[in-house]
């Protein structure tokens, strides 16, 4: 187009007619585009040739997108501006109006659907782009959350070695006074919320189990998820250079279609082909958040393995300390309980000696009252310390015979039983019976008899409740008559002060028994519960268990086995024939066999003889004992 002489740069003829056809071309296609309501390139539209080149890495850009798209539909329908031919009447001039409004009307709805499409596409665009932002940058990071763990746990080893010489450091303030701590509400107090600090544990321990049980199925669910996404990615990139390829191969628009018609259908194919290139970006986003998971996952592997180890140790730190305070309390229950009872032996024996009416019956009310804290103290320790069976213990075992039992049915119910599961099953069906006894014979036997005595103690407390009025007048009426009218207002004092605490001892006693009532019928209820699980479990495995093949079928290796087994026993057998007829074969008989066969063979004879004599002597002695009767 150009060439260089010694004067510079120099056009050659008709090079600048060509070049200003080139631009009239270029501009008529330009403004062909804008009024057709195409942006042209440089342009913010999602549907232009730039935002095919170059994707949105961010949420805002997404979000940018997604307002563009969204104004583009609010667009779509409106009435379009122009100016009708004031002269147009009659069929030819009204025609091609009402063919362009139906063609602009039906482009319009596609172009809907394609841009409703493409909404979806983007908002799940940001979605996974969400998913791999929190994936490759959780907070708080596995690398903080494993040195979070690593410190915890670190904590409470050594606070678990330093238990082993000063157990003090396990005990609450409740328990941290000088001497022998006596039985408060605060002990209870602490004992109780140790008691719910380990329940919390064990429920936080289980859960982290499960947690990384489950781990393994998403991570198989993830990498199977992730293969298909590979494939599809890859089909989609195949076919991208093939998809333009034939786009720029397309024949052009026939001569008989209209402008307008040709770039409508033009335009519905570029949005169609944005559409299709967004499919692959999400693709692409998906797989990126699912590789994104995976490595998360991996990552996080041993952050759940300290997490487990922190929460072993939690366990081991809230049972060690509920046992040392439940040993604490007994302790103090057990002493309290037996000053009481001393206190009420002096008493008995105050009463004894005194000769005052009111002191004797004071001393012997007070007595009275002191056996019955007693009986308090002791009913609020088994209460506080709850004796096995208890009611977590005996929940627990109904939990795990209830996991047991649905991990059989899941064993037969998929209907693939290898030898090892066969074993296992037989393994349940012999264990259950002996279990099954046990339970009847210990834990069913101790929660029926418990109760039963909690019952009689309750009914007996709510009749001494009722009745306290009654005992009332009738002490004061045996009080009246060994005191002088002088004195009948101190004795209806001191009546009225022991019957006092005598009601408050008894509302407390009531307490504690309803509450043992209802901890001891609720582990019945769980022994119960245990012993219907382990009966349905045994008629269920009963009822499958010749149903599971333990061992291979009969067939011709099952007959080549017994034809060879037959050979081998028909062998031997002859064998032993010729080793019984062959006197080489014989050993020399010592001394001790001849003396043995000698002492087999005449031991019988010994034993009829002496049996003669003894029945002999036995009829001389009673004949004698007959005649000296006589």
């Amino acid at each position: 187009m150009f060439r260089t002489n010694g004067r510079g740069i120099e056009a050659r003829s008709g090079d600048f007619e060509w070049l200003l056809r080139v631009v009239l071309v270029a501009t008529s296609m330009l403004a062909s585009r804008a009024e057709a309501g195409e942006p042209v390139k440089g342009s913010a539209s999602t549907s232009g040739a730039s935002d095919r080149s170059s994707e949105p890495r961010s949420e805002a850009e997404v979000a940018t997108l997604l307002a563009e798209v969204s104004g583009r539909l609010q667009t779509i329908g409106a009435p379009a501006t122009g100016q009708a031919s004031p002269g147009g009447s009659g069929a030819g001039a009204t025609s091609p109006a009402k063919t362009a409004e139906a063609t602009g009307s039906s482009v319009d709805a596609k172009l809907r659907e394609l841009l409703q499409e493409r909404l979806k596409l983007l908002e799940d665009y940001g979605k996974e782009l969400a998913a791999f932002e929190k994936a490759s940058h959780p907070e708080p990071s596995p690398e903080k959350q494993a040195d979070e763990a690593r410190t915890e746990l670190s904590r409470l080893q050594a606070l678990l070695t330093q238990a082993v010489t000063h157990p003090e450091v396990l005990l609450p303030e409740a328990f941290r006074s000088s001497g022998k701590p006596a039985v408060s509400v605060e002990m209870k107090d602490a004992i109780q919320a140790a008691a719910s600090d380990r329940k919390e544990s064990q429920a936080k321990l289980e859960a982290i189990r499960a947690e990384a049980a489950e781990v393994e199925v998403r991570q198989n669910a993830h990498r199977a998820e992730r293969d298909k996404l590979f494939q599809a990615v890859a089909a989609m990139k195949a076919r991208g250079p093939e998809r333009t390829e034939t786009a720029a191969e397309s024949s052009p628009a026939p001569a008989s279609a209209s402008p307008t018609a040709t770039a409508a259908s033009q335009k519905l194919a570029r949005e169609r082909r944005e559409n299709a290139d967004w499919k692959a970006r999400l693709s692409a986003a998906r797989l990126r958040a699912v590789e994104a998971q995976i490595a998360l996952e991996t990552r996080m592997a041993s952050v759940r393995e300290l997490m487990i180890q922190v929460a072993q140790t939690q366990e081991q730190v809230a049972s060690r300390t509920l046992a040392l305070l439940q040993s604490r309390y007994s302790d103090a229950a057990e002493q309290q309980e037996r000053a009481l009872k001393a206190r009420a032996a002096a008493e008995e024996k105050a009463a004894l000696r005194a000769d005052d009416p009111l002191k004797r019956y004071r001393a012997r009310r007070r007595a009275e009252l002191l056996d019955l804290e007693a009986q308090v103290v002791k009913h609020e320790q088994a209460l506080a310390t709850s004796p096995s069976p208890s009611l977590p213990e005996q929940l627990a075992l109904a939990d795990r015979a209830g996991h047991d039992f649905e991990r059989v049915k899941q064993l037969l119910d998929d209907g693939r039983v290898s030898r090892l599961d066969a074993i296992r099953l037989n393994n349940d069906f012999r264990r259950i019976g002996p279990e099954r006894d046990q339970l009847l014979r210990k834990e069913m036997a101790i929660a029926e008899a418990r109760l039963q005595f909690y019952e009689d103690s309750l009914t007996h407390v709510e009749i001494e409740l009722l009745q306290d009025s009654l005992h009332d007048r009738f002490e004061l009426e045996l009080l009246k008559e060994s005191l002088p009218p002088s004195r009948w207002a101190e004795g209806q004092g001191l009546l009225d002060d022991l019957e006092r605490d005598h009601r408050a001892l008894l509302d407390r006693h009531r307490k504690v028994l309803e509450r043992l009532c209802d901890e001891t019928e609720r582990t019945l209820d769980q022994v119960s519960r245990r012993l219907a699980i382990l009966d349905e479990e045994y008629a269920f495995i009963r009822t499958h268990i010749f149903w599971v093949r333990d061992q291979e079928p009969i067939g011709v290796s099952t007959l080549r086995q017994a034809i060879r087994e037959a050979k081998h026993l028909a062998h031997a057998s002859v064998r032993l024939a010729r080793e019984a007829t062959t006197t080489r074969s014989w050993g020399r008989s010592s001394p001790e066999f001849f003396a043995a066969a000698i002492a087999a063979l005449g031991l019988p004879i010994g034993l009829v003889r002496i049996r003669r004599l003894v029945r002999a002597r036995l009829a001389r002695e009673m004949s004698g004992r007959e005649s000296s009767a006589c």
